[in-house]
């Protein structure tokens, strides 16, 4: 298991605004980035805010640099691409082989966890 961390302030929705949606950069590299958008915290059917939701982030490359490396100094690409899942070969950074039935899988750089707490009012 790797590092946690928990905010420093609360975060507040309401049934207006239900959604989340966070990103973060991966160092080293310059244009990988992973995170959440537009997840939902409440339950349109039920009318109830989620207790818990954990989601595994994945690492995604924005596809601005070329080269083999982390370094700020590669060439910028010049076609637009649109970001991808990182991790296509074997040798990728966030990947699982499985030698039994040579299948490739992309692992998840991480978990994040939204907790209901006590209500309150936002602001």
């Amino acid at each position: 298991e790797g590092a946690t961390s928990s905010p420093k302030e609360d975060l507040c929705v309401d049934k207006s605004h239900p959604f989340v949606s966070g990103i973060g950069m991966l160092a080293p590299s310059p244009d990988w980035f992973s995170g959440v958008y537009k997840l939902r915290l409440f339950d349109r059917e039920t009318r109830f805010w989620y207790q818990k939701i954990e989601v595994n982030v994945y690492a995604w490359d924005a596809g601005t640099e070329g080269g083999n490396d982390y370094s700020f100094k590669n060439d910028p690409k010049n076609e637009n691409i649109s970001p991808f899942k990182a991790g296509s070969t074997e040798d990728a950074v966030f990947v699982s082989v499985d030698k039994d039935n040579n299948n490739l899988q992309v692992l998840p750089v991480g978990t994040l966890t939204f907790e209901l707490q006590e209500s309150s009012k936002c602001g």
